[in-house]
């Protein structure tokens, strides 16, 4: 017994509490380097392709180096055209990423308001059956459809991408609003007589803004993948603009000869990206969970 009365703590307990104690503190600083490599990876791959010296041109081939496996001249390799792997793979971040994060912006901008004031009335009703009817098609169909009818480029991509994304934005803030519209503070906000648009985006958007930006993040990883499979099947940005998905289908080829340096790094990088943004969504919905328990 202590001096106080109360049982001292064994030995065995206190290694116990430091064991426990050092875990959480590896676990939560190895969360921290996930989530700042996954940052690194998402931002530093556009910034390097727009800033950094490559060392090769990744438009040029070179007739002498036509599949030339990874080494020190060409650290990924060379293509069945003699370009520069390594170069056409940073180089096609500074499409792919910008253009998953547009399309994304631009589904958020479109779906959120829809989805805000679609609870009730006949307009909200119409909305939701146009949302379900549009639900029931194939994603990749949808966007294939609209690339060709827009023409093709980046811009028409982030279009095709915005009207494939837009409607999870248009449920998820609906969902929200639905659950909210009952909250005490916003029938006070109603009985003071706020406007309709205010109490959608400063009381109803203010607390449910946490689910819709892990829900972008992970739009945005899966943009990413739709970007890359519209590229791969050739109705997305032209050649020869380096793409991932341009460059797995032109490495695809040469996987017969045992060549797999073309497809494999671009791969590796779609990957590494969309691992990244799916990284980046566990950590905000990890923060959110947290400030919602200190409440």
């Amino acid at each position: 017994m202590s001096i106080q009365g109360l049982p001292r703590t064994s030995p065995g307990l206190r290694v116990t509490q430091w064991a426990r104690r050092g875990q959480t503190l590896l676990f939560n600083r190895s969360n921290t380097i996930m989530v700042a490599l996954a940052v690194a990876i998402v931002v530093g791959l556009p910034l390097m392709a727009m800033f950094a010296p490559l060392p090769h041109d990744p438009l040029q081939p070179d007739t002498d180096a036509i599949g030339i496996a990874p080494g020190g001249t060409h650290w990924f390799g060379t293509d069945g055209n003699g370009m520069d792997v390594f170069s056409r793979t940073i180089e096609a971040a500074k499409l792919d990423l910008p253009v998953a994060l547009a399309a994304t912006a631009l589904s958020l901008v479109v779906g959120v308001p829809l989805g805000l004031f679609a609870t009730s009335g006949k307009l909200g009703d119409t909305i939701m059956r146009v949302i379900d009817a549009f639900a029931a098609l194939p994603i990749i169909v949808i966007a294939v459809v609209s690339i060709k009818l827009l023409g093709g480029g980046a811009t028409d991509v982030v279009l095709a991408i915005a009207v494939v994304a837009a409607p999870r934005f248009v449920r998820l803030s609906r969902a929200a609003a639905m659950a909210l519209r009952s909250a005490r503070y916003v029938e006070a906000a109603a009985a003071i007589g706020c406007s309709p648009l205010r109490i959608a985006f400063n009381h109803v958007f203010r607390n449910a803004y946490g689910v819709v930006l892990v829900q972008a993040t992970l739009t945005a990883a899966n943009a990413l993948g739709t970007i890359a499979a519209l590229n791969f099947l050739g109705v997305g940005v032209k050649p020869p603009t380096p793409t991932w998905g341009a460059m797995i289908n032109d490495g695809a080829s040469m996987l017969i000869r045992g060549e797999w340096w073309a497809a494999a790094f671009p791969t590796l990088a779609m990957l590494l990206a969309i691992g990244s943004l799916n990284v980046i969504a566990g950590a905000i919905e990890t923060k959110i969970e947290r400030v919602e328990r200190a409440r």
